[in-house]
């Protein structure tokens, strides 16, 4: 059976794209655009509520 293990290992790894040299594939943005879709969202007041509280931490 031959596989093409070079694609495998590719597609797997995540990368940080902000740095320089980390080039992404189309289906790999595809796919990361797809995930961020799927994860949590906050109201707006529920943010600026966390941000209160986290400045209060902080000492702010």
């Amino acid at each position: 059976m031959k596989t093409n293990l070079a694609k495998v290992t590719s597609t797997n790894k995540k990368s940080n794209w902000a740095l320089p040299g980390q080039d992404a594939t189309l289906d790999e943005l595809k796919d990361t655009i797809k995930e961020a879709e799927q994860g949590p969202f906050i109201t707006v007041d529920e943010f600026e509520q966390r941000f209160e509280e986290w400045k209060h931490k902080k000492g702010l």
